[in-house]
Order: structure tokens, then C-alpha cells, then sequence
């Protein structure tokens, strides 16, 4: 007989695959018999007895199995009991397997395992947000039922523990852990796992008569409502209905606390080969310990104080890729498909770790000085003698060999030497190459159809800065030793040509075989180097439908999307792949204002998060106080500057000239077109209204537990808005708290929302606010991926030139807290 149990949290869709299971036919299953719960947990003492008499009575009708029950016997032999009466059940019906389902047996698996030879546990893991939500609203419309104590920090308590205990099995051959979103969207094959797991062959009649079991199982007990119906994921989320926004944030605080917990943990060395990780597909967060020599790596300051241009290239990466210093040793990563690919990994080390890198690799070289920036670009560019301002300045006297082009384009290594290149044009697209790797395409002008070597070198190293860094460590230094006399440059030159001598590795243009050949592959979108733009990703199978949609309403490349019937192959976005002409040119023609307050610049950028306009509601601005507001900005000599601008001052660190601010607007409710935009206009001002993208037209039920649903605005009002120059950007699809999500959740989230928006606009969105403010590294790095340059949260400060464009912070301003902020140091302009 195989004796398996079926644990979790409740409310995790226990009933749903208990059903599916018991329609297999050698599986028998029960109604919940809370048999160990009963018999050791404390609070019931004394009560099994009353418990066997209404499970054996009341639900499954075998009065006569009680006849050997005795309450005055020991654990172990009341224990030995039931499991034979479950035995002798199964073999009434000719089953071989039974299945027993009681979520909170989940609490005594050891005791269960001692007192029950071979058993098998099956454990089913839910989205948090949604077993919180389903079990507290449970609780409160059936008290009567459920019992008291349910309070919300018990209900968040009781998926915690039960999320916490399954993973500590997720190496036991005889657990098996899955997910019900998983299962929901892909039944058949969640099913055929279980079932070898379980060791029978999978049948189809599961997925045609669990509703009929299901019905038999529920008991008619109320929560159970609809159990019979199809299975698939919903629609409507229960939490929008339960809880207020304070109360999703302190739920999150634990999803958040548990992700960490749970998530799969490596060791990775530096100097020692790298390969792709294998991980349980149950994970979806990489953990993973940066190593160099056996010492953990740290990002640190390095007296950066007194090397001006290192601390600026590095505050400038940074504020691109959300590196942190002082930061420890950790890299996070989306876990997509069971793999993180040995790819982007090291792109992820190196964008994080490559000056400390960088640094330890000098060091070993007995003749190099104090490693700095020059010393980088000495090296790399070979030339030694040169001094810093040599390397930015395009009239540096240098000798190159000189050649003449034909076309636009031209293909540079930094490795090799640059060359002079005569070309009748009015300027070409100049493809840079790090080790034989693509990184950027750059525009530069030509002067009497000519451009210098040295004016190629310059605008490499003016645009492309500390991503020279990143790529050289990534393509030279990781998973190699760092001993030995190759120079970094000659380790470069020699990955040049190992990729141009192997043809055959070329699986597309430009990936310079990186990637697995059967990959699907997302080019690069247009954008700077160094910020999301530039890292690599891997993204889920599963939601390639969605991704390739966005890409082609973009109109960016892909590669190999396979046909419908075809097995789900591994996808990335894949940067090196550069298919159409650089929109940046040397010099940015970004529109300032007219008048700024030439007294003043702005180092750190006050970004302003309002809500609603309206008079009539508490979950408002109202437009009296928004007016008071611009009023003040006005007479202060404020302006509204634009995301690219802030961009491009964080990327030169060029503070931007007066008194900058950028004004946002969340929900896109439709009443901002009475309210609000007629104040900007008035005032001169503009701002970005960030859209949830599938409630477009509809209400902001996202917020009915706290706030009354109001209409939003439909295409006509945000076209509207968009000819009037206000911004549109993505507040998500269906406004889900993102870090609650698994990476294939997030994923369609943001390209789902990018494609309707960008259909409907014709035009690129580029910026995402993150719902509930809510993001982590993983969050960030989809989204990015995903096809989004700025992302911004609800962290409260003015931004700096050391933030994560990905994560940028906000101030939520309210008619409280108006006069407070405004006289703090968010908004002191230098």
C-alpha cells in the first residue's frame, strides 16, 4: 500500500489537487480527517475522540470502522490504527494508493513519517498575497466555523510557517513540493510529475472527473464554494477586497522576509570555471555568494575621495545599475525554467563586482602603481603614458592607420587598434566590441569626411564609461584564473579571436554563441549603455507569448520563436544582438526651459508621487492644495524636467541647470482631466500618469477595500493627455504586488502592460511604477529586462546620481506633508 499526504497552508488549493489525484483510478481519497492534528496538538487534547466520531459518522458514513477506536490507548498505537483503517479502505476499492489531505498535518511530518512506514508527502505552495487574502476572508465569513484568533498576523503567520517548513523538504526523495499557480496553468504536466513521484502512470481521467470529487470532498463546507467549477487562474484578486494598502505593505514585509528565506543558495569563485546552475524548478530567487580567492567580495569605497573620476564612473554605474556600496557579497537572480544561465551570471557578477575585480587582478602584478581609472583606460586603449583628460579629448594628437568605408557602420574592438576612417557621410554608427562582444552602437559626426581614431576612442569612452569596465571583466577575467602574465588587453584580443575563428558558435548576429542555440532571443532595445538596456537576462518560457508580442509592437528583434506545438525553449534578452541604428548622438538635444534659475543646479531630483485630484474623497489631493503646490514650485523657480534629461545628467554627472522636479500622477483616474491638468497647463508644468494597464476605461478596483471606485480614463482622454506632452508610463497590468509574484507573473505583468499601452499609443513606454511601491532586485531585473529604462518605487527621498534608474525614489506629497517636504533637504537644490 502507498500511503501519501497531502499538506500546506490552507487555502493554498489543497481541495483543487486532492480532487485531481483522487480521479486517478488506483487513488482513494477522504474527506480532511485532521486525525494528527487531533491527536498532538496540545489545544485539541482530549478531543480526538469527538473528531473520529464525526469524521467516521458524519463524512465518509463507516460508523462500524470506530468499533477498535480506543481514546485511552497510547499515541503510537492509535496512530497504528488509522492507518489501518485508511489501508483497509483502499483495498475495499482495489485502490493501491490512498491519499490523505489535511493542510495543517503539515506541522507533525516527523511524527507522521515515524508512525508511517514509506509515506510520501505532496506539498502544495500558493502566492502569498492570495492564501493570505482567501484564508483571512474565510475566517471572517464563517467564524462560527474556522474559530476564533484568525486575526490577519495569524492568518500571514499560518502561510509563513507552513511556506518555511515545505522548503526544508525540497531534498527529501520522499517530499515532493509544487505550485498551484503552476498547477492551474499546466495541469497535465504538474500532474505527470506527481504521479511518477507517486509510481503510477499518469491518466487523463484525471483532468475530466475531479470536479465530481471535488464536490465530495468539500463537504459543502461554504469556503469550498465552486470548487466544482474549471480550474484556472483568477481574475479578480481577493486582497484588492480585503485589504487596505497599510495592510498589503505589512503583508508584504513577510513575503518579502520569507523570500529571502527560501530562496536557492550557491557559492560562486571568481577564478574558477562558471556553468550554468541547475536549480529545483520549485525556486524562483538565486541566492549567490560572490567569491574571489575563498574571501567573500565587497563593493567598497576604495578612497574614492581621492580619485575624482573613478568615484564619478562609479557613482555614474551605480546610479545605473543599482549598485550599492559597502554592499555584501550577494547577487540576486530570477530563477527562470530550473536554470540560471552561466551567461547571465556573469553578467551580473560583473556588474556588481567588477572593480574589486579589476583591483585584485593590478595588484598581482608587481609593477603596477595604485590601481585607478587611468590605469584602466591606459590598458585597455594601450596607452600607457597617457593621462586621464587624454583619453575624453577627440583632438589628442595619436598615428593610426587610416581606411575608407563604404557604408554607415563599422565594427570596432577596443583591443585591437582603432582606425582613421575616411567615409562621405555625415556621420556613421560606430559598433563596440569587448572582447568580441557587442556593448553599445555609437553615433559620431564626420568632419570633412573624416573621422579620427582618437574622436572614435573619446566617444567610446565618454558614453559607454564604466560599462567598459563591466564588459572587459565579464569577457576576460571571470571563471578564469587571475594570475598569470596575459595583460587584460591581450586576455580581450585573444576572446576576439577565439569568437571570430569559431563561425560555428554563431547561433544569430552579434550573440557570439553566448547563448544556447536553441535560445529565443530578445535584441537590444534602444537605450543607454550601462543601464537596464545593457544587462542580460533570462526570462520565462512561459511567458514568451507575451514578450513576443511587446517586441513586435516595438519593433525589436527576435529570434527562433517557436511554433505553437514546439517544446518550450530557454529565452533571453540578449544585448550583444544590435539590429537597428543608435538614436544617441555625441551631443544630447534634450529641450530645456527658457528660464531657470541660474543660481542654482540640481544635484538630487525631488520626484513627486501624487494620487487622485479630486474635492470629494479622503483618497484625494485636493485640486485646491495641488494648485498650492505648483504655486509654490513656480514661485521658487522650479521646473519639470523629463526622464531622459535626469538620465543623461546622472550618465555625464552633470547636475541639471536650476531648480529640476519631476511631477508623477498614479492610477490614471479620469477626473485628473478636470482637476489637475488644467493646473499644470496654467502653471507650465508637466508630468507622467502612470496607467494600470488592463483597467483602462474601467475603476480603480484595486483600491475598493479602502476607497470608493471611480471611472478612469478610457483611450480618447489618455491620447488626450498624450498630445498635451504629458508622459504615459505603466503602473502594471493588473496592479499586483510584484515581489509577491513568481518571475513568469512578473514578467507578463510588464510586458503585457507595455503592449496594450504602446499599441494604443504608438508610441514606447518606457517607465514603470512599481504597484504598492513595491520592488526587490528580482523586480527590478525583469522589469528591465522586460523592456522598461526607469522604474520608480515609493522609497521616500529626492533621487541622486547614486540610484538605481530601475529604482528610482518618490515623494508622495498630501496636504499634510507638503510644507515638511519642501523645507527638507529633498529639496535643497545645490
Amino acid at each position: 500500500m502507498k500511503r501519501i499526504f497531502l499538506v500546506a497552508s490552507p487555502r493554498s488549493g489543497t481541495t483543487i489537487l486532492q480532487s485531481l489525484l483522487a480521479s486517478h483510478p488506483q487513488v482513494i481519497s477522504f474527506p480532511e480527517s485532521k486525525f494528527f492534528h487531533y491527536l498532538l496538538y496540545d489545544q485539541f487534547a482530549g478531543k480526538l475522540s469527538m473528531r473520529m466520531d464525526a469524521f467516521f459518522n458524519d463524512e465518509i458514513k463507516r460508523p462500524e470502522l470506530l468499533q477498535n477506536f480506543d481514546d485511552s490507548q497510547s499515541v503510537e498505537t492509535k496512530a497504528s490504527w488509522f492507518i489501518g483503517i485508511l489501508d483497509s479502505l483502499a483495498k475495499e476499492q482495489n485502490k493501491s494508493i490512498w491519499l490523505e489531505k489535511t493542510p495543517e498535518h503539515i506541522h507533525f511530518i516527523q511524527d507522521i513519517e515515524r508512525f508511517t512506514p514509506d509515506v510520501k508527502f505532496i506539498h502544495i505552495l500558493r502566492n502569498g498575497m492570495d492564501t493570505i487574502a482567501s484564508l483571512y476572508e474565510a475566517t471572517r465569513n464563517f467564524n462560527d466555523l474556522w474559530g476564533d484568533g484568525w486575526d490577519l498576523n495569524h492568518c500571514i503567520e499560518s502561510w509563513k510557517n507552513a511556506e518555511l517548513i515545505s522548503y526544508k523538504y525540497v531534498n527529501a526523495s520522499n517530499h515532493i513540493l509544487v505550485k498551484y499557480e503552476e498547477l492551474v496553468e499546466n495541469k497535465k504536466s504538474v500532474l505527470e510529475s506527481i504521479c511518477k513521484f507517486i509510481g503510477v502512470d499518469y491518466d487523463a481521467v484525471m483532468l475530466t472527473d475531479y470536479k465530481k470529487k471535488a464536490a465530495n470532498f468539500s463537504l459543502n463546507k461554504p469556503w469550498h464554494q465552486g470548487i466544482e467549477r474549471d480550474i484556472t487562474l483568477a481574475k479578480v484578486h481577493k486582497y484588492h477586497k480585503c485589504f487596505k494598502e497599510n495592510e498589503i505593505k505589512e503583508i508584504l514585509t513577510h513575503i518579502h522576509w520569507v523570500n529571502s528565506e527560501v530562496s536557492y543558495k550557491v557559492a560562486v569563485e571568481v577564478g574558477e570555471l562558471i556553468s550554468d546552475i541547475a536549480v529545483p524548478q520549485i525556486f524562483d530567487r538565486l541566492c549567490c555568494t560572490i567569491r574571489l580567492g575563498g574571501v567573500e567580495l565587497e563593493v567598497r569605497d576604495l578612497q574614492l575621495n581621492t580619485i575624482p573620476i573613478l568615484w564619478l564612473l562609479l557613482r555614474q554605474y551605480n546610479s545605473m545599475a543599482g549598485l550599492l556600496f559597502l554592499r555584501k557579497s550577494l547577487i540576486e537572480l530570477p530563477v527562470c525554467d530550473g536554470i540560471v544561465a552561466r551567461a547571465v551570471l556573469l553578467d551580473a557578477i560583473a556588474a556588481r563586482f567588477a572593480w574589486p575585480i579589476l583591483d585584485r587582478f593590478f595588484q598581482q602584478k608587481s609593477e603596477t602603481p595604485q590601481f585607478e581609472w587611468t590605469l584602466f583606460l591606459q590598458e585597455i586603449w594601450n596607452r600607457p603614458h597617457w593621462v586621464e583628460t587624454h583619453f575624453y579629448n577627440p583632438e589628442t594628437a595619436d598615428e593610426a592607420l587610416t581606411i575608407s568605408l563604404d557604408g554607415d557602420l563599422i565594427a570596432v574592438e577596443v583591443s585591437a587598434e582603432l582606425p582613421n576612417i575616411k567615409v562621405e557621410l555625415a556621420e556613421i554608427d560606430v559598433l563596440v566590441k569587448v572582447g568580441g562582444v557587442a556593448i553599445a552602437i555609437l553615433t559620431v559626426a564626420v568632419e570633412n569626411n573624416f573621422v579620427s581614431a582618437q574622436k572614435v576612442r573619446s566617444t567610446i569612452t565618454r558614453n559607454i564609461g564604466f560599462e567598459l569596465c563591466v564588459a572587459a571583466v565579464r569577457e576576460a577575467l571571470l571563471g578564469k584564473p587571475l594570475d598569470g602574465e596575459p595583460s587584460l588587453r591581450s586576455r580581450l584580443a585573444s576572446a576576439a579571436q577565439q569568437r571570430s575563428n569559431l563561425p560555428d558558435w554563431l547561433n544569430a548576429e552579434g550573440s557570439g554563441g553566448i547563448y544556447p542555440q536553441d535560445a529565443v532571443m530578445f535584441g537590444r532595445r534602444s537605450g543607454a549603455a550601462g543601464t537596464s538596456v545593457s544587462r542580460r537576462a533570462a526570462l520565462p518560457a512561459q511567458a514568451l507569448r507575451q514578450l513576443a508580442n511587446s517586441a513586435a509592437i516595438a519593433g525589436e528583434p527576435i529570434i527562433q520563436i517557436p511554433r505553437e506545438n514546439e517544446l518550450p525553449k530557454p529565452v533571453f534578452y540578449a544585448p550583444e544582438i544590435i539590429w537597428q541604428k543608435s538614436p544617441y548622438r555625441e551631443v544630447s538635444h534634450s529641450v530645456k526651459p527658457q528660464v531657470v534659475d541660474s543660481e542654482s543646479v540640481t544635484e538630487q531630483l525631488p520626484i513627486i508621487a501624487y494620487r487622485r485630484i479630486s474635492p470629494d474623497s479622503s483618497n484625494t489631493v485636493t485640486p485646491q492644495c495641488l494648485e498650492q503646490d505648483l504655486q509654490y514650485f513656480k514661485d521658487h523657480g522650479y521646473y519639470t524636467t523629463s526622464w531622459e534629461d535626469w538620465q543623461s545628467a546622472k550618465l555625464t554627472k552633470t547636475p541639471l541647470p536650476g531648480k529640476a522636479v519631476l511631477l508623477t500622477f498614479d492610477g490614471g483616474y479620469l477626473d485628473f482631466l478636470t482637476y489637475a491638468f488644467p493646473l499644470l497647463k496654467r502653471f507650465d508644468f508637466t508630468a507622467t500618469i502612470f496607467i494600470v494597464a488592463d483597467s483602462i476605461g474601467k475603476t480603480n478596483s484595486w483600491e475598493k477595500a479602502e476607497f470608493p471606485e471611480v471611472p478612469l480614463m478610457g483611450w480618447s482622454e489618455i491620447r488626450q493627455m498624450q498630445d498635451a506632452g504629458i508622459e504615459i508610463g505603466s503602473m502594471s497590468a493588473t496592479y499586483q504586488p510584484l515581489t509577491a509574484l513568481s518571475p513568469t507573473e512578473i514578467v507578463r505583468e510588464a510586458a503585457k502592460s507595455r503592449s496594450i499601452l504602446e499599441r494604443g499609443l504608438g508610441k514606447s513606454v518606457r517607465c514603470f511604477a512599481y504597484p504598492y511601491g513595491d520592488v526587490d532586485e528580482i523586480v527590478e531585473h525583469l522589469i528591465g529586462a522586460s523592456g522598461y529604462n526607469f522604474g520608480v518605487s515609493y522609497r521616500s527621498s529626492s533621487s541622486t546620481f547614486n540610484d538605481s534608474l530601475m529604482s528610482l525614489p518618490r515623494l508622495q506629497l498630501t496636504a499634510e506633508n507638503f510644507k515638511q517636504l519642501v523645507r527638507s533637504e529633498d529639496f535643497s537644490p545645490s
